[in-house]
């Protein structure tokens, strides 16, 4: 559904996630869905990874 490799999927940050799925969806919340505080949190408990707008072979859904 979401036209994603498994690898694209599991590069993926869950805010990517979440709006690819809300976008898809047609229901964009237009808000976080997660504060900067939790994604800090989180990002010093699992470190940090890139985000898949720095991968040169991402593709865009519905492009």
């Amino acid at each position: 559904m979401l036209g994603w490799s498994p690898e694209m999927f599991w590069k993926a940050t869950a805010a990517e996630f979440e709006m690819t799925v809300e976008g898809l969806s047609g229901n964009v919340r237009g808000r976080p869905f997660i504060s900067r505080e939790e994604v800090r949190r989180i990002a010093a408990e699992h470190g940090v990874r890139p985000s898949l707008k720095s991968n040169p072979s991402a593709k865009t859904v519905g492009g």
